[in-house]
């Protein structure tokens, strides 16, 4: 078996699809929304709606990811805002059995060129976010 070929049947027979149900409306504590829908191998797509920084709080943005068990990653391009946010995290249950997803994220901002030697790092926050139903 080349190694392509085995690459491709080891990363088939690994895959775990999601566990749990995490399709539909998620809000976080910033007022920001997203809607999920998740296939039966763990790929997200979704939209994402922001309540901070420049967009409006209606403006839609395209959300992509994997879920895989409880576990969840997705990316939001910001497009013409000149960002990227990648958000990883755990579905899990709060004390009164309500669902959360609790994740951190980075964002990433360009940097121009001639700035990238002495502020490369400003371009990239992070945080967490705990997002519920």
């Amino acid at each position: 078996m080349t190694l392509k070929k085995n690459l491709i049947a080891n990363y088939r027979s690994t895959k775990h699809p999601p566990t749990i149900e995490l399709e539909g409306v998620w809000k976080n504590g910033l007022g920001s929304e997203m809607v999920l829908g998740v296939d039966a191998a763990g790929n997200v797509k979704g939209i994402y709606k922001t309540n901070v920084g420049m967009p409006a709080s209606t403006e839609e943005f395209p959300l992509v990811g994997f879920a895989s068990g409880d576990l969840i990653s997705f990316t939001v391009n910001f497009g013409k805002y000149g960002s990227l946010t990648a958000w990883t995290g755990q579905h899990t249950e709060n004390e009164e059995g309500d669902p959360e997803i609790h994740t951190l994220w980075h964002l990433a901002e360009n940097i121009l060129d001639e700035q990238e030697p002495y502020h490369i790092w400003a371009g990239i926050l992070a945080g967490s976010n705990r997002f519920t139903r």
